[in-house]
């Protein structure tokens, strides 16, 4: 599941002053100068995580780095965007240690009086573990270990990016019968629109067209899936052609949807979109960009 979230958090899309904010060749483009692309969080109106992506510009040491975005997410910054901070101004980061693949973040106790704890924990888990040399995350209050914050039911112990954002499920007695997903839709406000990730949990021993007509059904109600198989870590999807727009293509943030969501599932690596096993992919490459602003 790591691989599976660390691709999608490096996935981009630029945002503009229009109804929705897709680039036309889908590519960043920020001309004279350097890119180091990097996912943060924050939270709209309605209190939905969504990942955002920002260019850093140059690497730095992993502690300045951690530092740099955490600060970045305790700001508004971002508010004109209708995106408002995970953390609170108060949150203070005491000491970073990185030891065993094991990364060990030590807050003040601002970390514990948090109300909107399971934001505050997928938020950490999701940025924070999208490191090559970070397997796992855990947390402290004042150079002590914290087996649980207040308000959630999700042990500390050992997070990682499985955990996910926007938990359907809050509740830890699924987490062994079941695989989690992210499950993306578009949702629009104060003149943008984002890709926003929902994590659902699907059937493990439910079969591959089960557990893809499960996750298109989140995605939009009316996809129907004929069939599909995976080979070479290419999904194929053969689709009811109701999804088609009069021209006979596929709306493009349909198609977005469908592959970021899909590409969750286990060896999924990218997907192939067929109606009556004729492709309709307009790009090739399952690495879409998406929800990218320019500070």
């Amino acid at each position: 599941m790591k691989k599976r979230f660390g691709v999608i958090s490096l996935l981009v899309v630029c945002l503009t002053f229009v109804s929705y904010v897709y680039l036309k060749d889908d590519k960043i483009e920020e001309k004279n100068e350097d890119n180091y692309l990097k996912t943060v969080v924050f939270k709209d109106g309605d209190n939905d995580l969504i990942p955002i992506l920002i260019n850093f510009h140059s690497q730095v040491e992993l502690e300045k780095e951690i530092r740099n975005r955490l600060e970045l997410m305790k700001s508004k910054e971002l508010s004109s965007y209708g995106l408002y901070p995970v953390f609170h101004e108060d949150l203070e980061l005491l000491s970073i240690d990185l030891k065993n693949n094991i990364l060990t973040l030590n807050f003040n106790d601002e970390l514990y009086t948090n109300r909107d704890d399971m934001k505050v924990i997928e938020t950490l888990a999701y940025t924070m573990t999208d490191y090559e040399e970070v397997n796992t995350l855990q947390l402290q209050i004042n150079g002590k270990n914290v087996s649980y914050l207040p308000n959630s039911l999700i042990p500390l112990s050992s997070l990682t990016q499985d955990l996910g954002l926007n938990n359907f499920e809050e509740t830890t007695y699924l987490l062994h019968q079941t695989i989690p997903v992210m499950a993306y839709q578009v949702k629009s406000f104060h003149q943008y629109s984002y890709y926003v990730p929902t994590t659902i949990r699907i059937d493990e021993n439910a079969s591959l067209k089960e557990q893809v007509q499960t996750i298109l059904s989140y995605v939009n109600s009316k996809i129907h899936l004929m069939d599909t198989t995976l080979k070479d870590g290419v999904l194929t999807i053969d689709l009811q052609s109701n999804i088609l727009l009069d021209n006979e293509s596929i709306d493009k943030s349909l198609e977005d949807l469908i592959v970021l969501s899909l590409c969750t599932l286990e060896n999924v690596e990218d997907v192939k979109i067929q109606i009556d096993g004729d492709d309709i992919r307009s790009q090739q490459s399952s690495k879409i960009q998406y929800n990218y602003i320019k500070i």
